[in-house]
């Protein structure tokens, strides 16, 4: 499995540097990570780069693993020469979510923390999402990855991980919330839309319209196809 395509438009399809999503991918190894940063968050796109990052270096996510992210992030700020209102930003923490994906000749191994969707087509229809199943889900506060360590106790302490078998046909997109509710509210013709897809001019069209005609909301937009 190889990446077939790799595209991202920020929610300014202008303004690319505001753009908060995060992908790395390494063919050569069989991983690869989407990151999607919040918004509403201090420097989430810095947070969800070193996410990506890190988890293509080492799929392993716990505690050791998320502290070393942590002080990666941190030692990109200088707290003490922020002004007051920054270190309060700052203090709250930055959050993200990981969508990462290991390949070996047996199939993948998923893990999914918060809203990013990872789906399995097998060129006809969609065999399986994770970790949504239903556009509604998207509408709740999703679980995030965070730079304060307590923050992601919950996430430690569960298991937010799958495994699905592939066969030759079998092609995985990978997706940040805005496209991924916008594909789950109409499965066979969106996933059909994805299909045809051959450049990122073709991305951006589709995104534009999407967001044009209200069926998208306007948010950064990512997708990566493996197959």
């Amino acid at each position: 499995m190889r990446v077939l395509h790799r595209w991202t438009v920020g929610r300014q399809i202008a303004d690319s540097h505001l753009n908060e999503d995060a992908i790395a991918c390494s063919d050569l190894r069989g991983i690869h990570a989407v990151s999607d940063g919040a918004s509403e968050s201090f420097a989430s796109r810095r947070w969800a780069r070193i996410l990506v990052s890190r988890y293509v270096r080492q799929p392993v996510i716990d505690e050791a693993w998320l502290a070393r992210a942590i002080t990666s992030y941190h030692a990109a700020f200088d707290r003490a020469a922020m002004s007051w209102s920054a270190q309060a930003a700052f203090d709250r923490g930055s959050f993200a979510t990981l969508l990462g994906l290991r390949f070996d000749p047996a199939g993948v191994s998923i893990v999914g923390i918060g809203d990013s969707l990872a789906v399995l087509d097998d060129g006809t229809e969609i065999s399986a999402t994770f970790p949504y199943s239903e556009p509604e889900q998207f509408r709740a506060n999703p679980l995030l990855l965070s730079t304060i360590h307590d923050r992601n106790r919950e996430i430690l302490d569960d298991d937010f991980t799958t495994r699905w078998q592939l066969d030759g046909a079998s092609k995985l997109f990978c997706m940040t919330d805005a496209i991924g509710a916008w594909l789950l509210s109409d499965r066979p013709e969106r996933m059909e839309r994805l299909r045809t897809l051959r450049t990122r001019a073709d991305f951006v069209a589709l995104v534009d319209d999407a967001r044009g005609d209200g069926t998208m909301r306007r948010d950064d937009t990512t997708l990566l196809v493996i197959g």
